[in-house]
């Protein structure tokens, strides 16, 4: 694709990290669909289904989130582009119960988490967004 821009990507992939942790804790997964795989889809609304179920409400805050690192680049079957990013972000992440009580985090504790997200894209295809494929945690 010559229009585009390693540093557009990034910039792009980082405002949907926030933007897709934003809407996973608050339950929107309708704002999710065009952003995620099928396969991300479901596993969002397994773990939102088992949060109401059990009457929880997960908070994430994004307190900040470094530049995203491209860990690597691929094209598929001449097709598809796949790109995995390391994301370091600080957050504040806790879990109230239905009472609005804290059972798991701590508001003042910031965590430093690290993740690799790989997006992908169809190259013929005219829509902008990146997919989100998967997430994996950093060891």
């Amino acid at each position: 694709d010559p229009n585009f821009e390693i540093d557009s990507f990034s910039d792009g992939a980082k405002k949907a990290f926030e933007f897709i942790l934003k809407e996973y804790s608050n339950n929107n997964l309708n704002n999710l669909v065009k952003l995620v795989s099928k396969k991300m889809y479901v596993a969002f609304e397994g773990q939102i289904k088992e949060r109401e179920k059990a009457g929880e409400n997960l908070e994430i805050t994004v307190i900040s989130v470094k530049d995203p690192e491209i860990k690597s680049i691929k094209i598929e079957k001449k097709t598809t582009a796949i790109i995995k990013l390391s994301f370091n972000s600080e957050q504040v992440q806790i879990v109230k119960d239905k009472n609005g009580e804290i059972i798991d985090g701590d508001n003042n504790q910031i965590l430093t988490i690290k993740e690799f997200w790989t997006f992908s894209k169809n190259l013929k295809s005219e829509d902008p967004n990146w997919i989100l494929e998967e997430i994996e945690e950093s060891s």
